[in-house]
């Protein structure tokens, strides 16, 4: 297998010479290494890193056609690359893990799931297509990939970035809520004991909207929205393991077990009722 490390500034140079055996060939190789080259450029763009592209031969003599597939998965890896950039955690994550992407095809024997693997290690992010598998958009698979095994501060990038994604969309509902009671009510997630599985699976902002549409239910009428108003300034949402609710100061608490159920939302309105 032969393989060479080139800059990514030239690299739809270097592409554009191995796709010319023919004409078809490289009327298709140069879509190829233009959508490339543009891939390249976008995520080195956002991701403020230079990396650079290697792409493995399948063997001595280069099958145009077979090029062409390894550059076109090429650019979709850097697309995801760029896709893991959208927040300042992915792009501290990007810039100190992956110095290179190298793209080939997978060796004799070797079958991969869905056609196509990723691979990160020793600051190179490693894409092998199996041969005579069509290529599919794999941007979202390779975004998945670093989401799980790039790390911040010893932890999945993804729980860096759903975390204030999370609290964004709390926020939102509150703000709606504030609108509805003519409040002012701010919201906070205790993020202590929730898993990276419940992050993962959104399950925050799920069960901590129960407990919010509660206190906008009590807003109703005219007597709910002086209450709500008058009695609650704060709403605090965590996990724990037996579910809880409590208003003390202005402060409503609400915490969930994030077990299926069809009562929270129900259980908080009636506790709001006793309580105000």
């Amino acid at each position: 297998m032969r393989s060479t490390w080139v800059a990514a500034s030239v690299v739809a140079i270097a592409l554009a010479g191995a796709a010319a055996a023919n004409a078809q060939s490289a009327r298709s190789g140069r879509t190829a290494n233009e959508q490339l080259a543009a891939a390249i450029a976008a995520a080195n763009t956002v991701c403020g890193s230079p990396i650079a592209v290697k792409l493995a031969d399948s063997g001595p003599v280069i099958d145009p056609t077979l090029r062409e597939t390894v550059v076109r998965g090429c650019g979709y890896v850097f697309d995801g690359v760029r896709m893991a950039c959208r927040t300042p955690a992915g792009r501290a994550a990007v810039s100190a893990r992956i110095k290179h992407v190298g793209c080939g095809v997978s060796g004799p024997g070797v079958s991969l799931v869905g056609g196509s693997a990723v691979s990160l290690e020793r600051d190179a992010l490693d894409y092998r297509i199996e041969p005579g598998q069509a290529v599919t958009d794999d941007s979202h698979m390779v975004h998945d990939y670093l989401m799980d095994y790039l790390e911040v501060d010893g932890q999945p990038l993804f729980v860096q970035v759903l975390k204030p994604i999370e609290e964004a969309d709390l926020a939102r509902e509150v703000a709606t809520a504030n609108q509805q009671c003519g409040s002012s009510i701010t919201i906070e997630f205790d993020w202590t004991g929730v898993s990276m599985s419940e992050i993962k699976s959104r399950s925050p902002s799920n069960y901590c909207g129960h407990a919010i549409d509660a206190v906008a239910r009590v807003c109703a009428d005219g007597a709910g929205k002086e209450a709500v108003a008058r009695q609650i300034k704060r709403i605090v949402c965590g996990y724990a393991r037996e579910r809880s609710i409590s208003l003390h100061d202005g402060v409503l608490l609400f915490k969930s077990d994030f077990q299926p159920s069809a009562d929270r939302r129900r259980v908080v309105f009636e506790y709001l009722q006793d309580a105000l």
